[in-house]
Parts: C-alpha cells; sequence; structure tokens
C-alpha cells in the first residue's frame, strides 16, 4: 500500500513537521530553566534551614518536624 502525495502536500507536512520541531524545541528549553528555578529554590531552602537549625534547633522546619512536636507535646 502506498501513499501518493502532490507536491504541495509533501511541503506542507514538512512545514508542520518543522513546527512541531520548533514547538518541541522551545519546550524543551523553557521546562530547562524551570528546572534550573527549581534547582535553586531547593537549595536556598536547604541553605536556610541549616542556618534556621544553627541558631534555633528547637524550631520545626518540616510538617514532619511539626507533627513530631505536637505528638511530644500530647503525651
Amino acid at each position: 500500500m502506498t501513499i501518493k502525495l502532490t507536491k504541495k502536500q509533501v511541503l506542507e507536512q514538512i512545514k508542520l513537521m518543522a513546527d512541531q520541531t520548533d514547538r518541541l524545541l522551545l519546550s524543551q528549553k523553557i521546562i530547562m530553566e524551570l528546572e534550573q528555578k527549581l534547582f535553586h529554590e531547593k537549595w536556598k531552602f536547604r541553605y536556610v534551614a541549616r542556618r534556621l537549625k544553627q541558631y534555633a534547633p528547637h524550631e520545626a522546619i518540616s510538617e514532619e518536624e511539626l507533627d513530631e512536636q505536637i505528638r511530644q507535646k500530647q503525651n
């Protein structure tokens, strides 16, 4: 089974594929930028959390630590 396309149809398909490729590359670029921003935000949080633990070791930083402190106070 063969599909016969006119020259115009082939050119339209190539243009469509080129547009989709450009969109994909732009999407990948945006994703990489977002991943980099997320990495830096996580790094900043870890840094601030370490500094907080230095100055106030008894303060809860995460939900798990807060839940543990609440359980300890209830017992």
